[in-house]
């Protein structure tokens, strides 16, 4: 949920930033940004509530999937442009998520 929580705070963060053509510090202006901080800060918090139950070298590297929220998030909202080197990228993380994530077998 945390991470969830803090891509749709950054996404929230950019939309706000990018629709300013009224100028800043504007009622509107400062409605958007509350809400983009109030939801990135609940993701803070389910962060800490996290780490109470989940050891923090597997919780750690999960944050790690902010980065391929953010990638698909900002190609489906602000149609920035994916390139291989980029897909490359997501697809390193994915699987360095997944090798900290999965546990390993004990030999026996």
């Amino acid at each position: 949920m945390s991470i969830l929580l803090s891509i749709s705070g950054q996404l929230l963060m950019k939309y706000t930033m990018s629709h300013t053509n009224e100028g800043l510090f504007t009622w509107e202006f400062l409605q958007k940004l509350a809400l983009a901080v109030s939801v990135y800060c609940l993701g803070i918090v389910n962060w800490i509530l996290a780490l109470r139950s989940v050891k923090l070298s597997i919780a750690y590297p999960l944050t790690s999937l902010n980065y391929v929220g953010i990638f698909f998030g900002s190609y489906y909202f602000f149609n920035e442009v994916i390139t291989p080197n980029r897909i490359a990228g997501v697809i390193t993380i994915f699987m360095g998520i997944l090798l900290v994530v999965i546990p390993l077998k004990k030999s026996i």
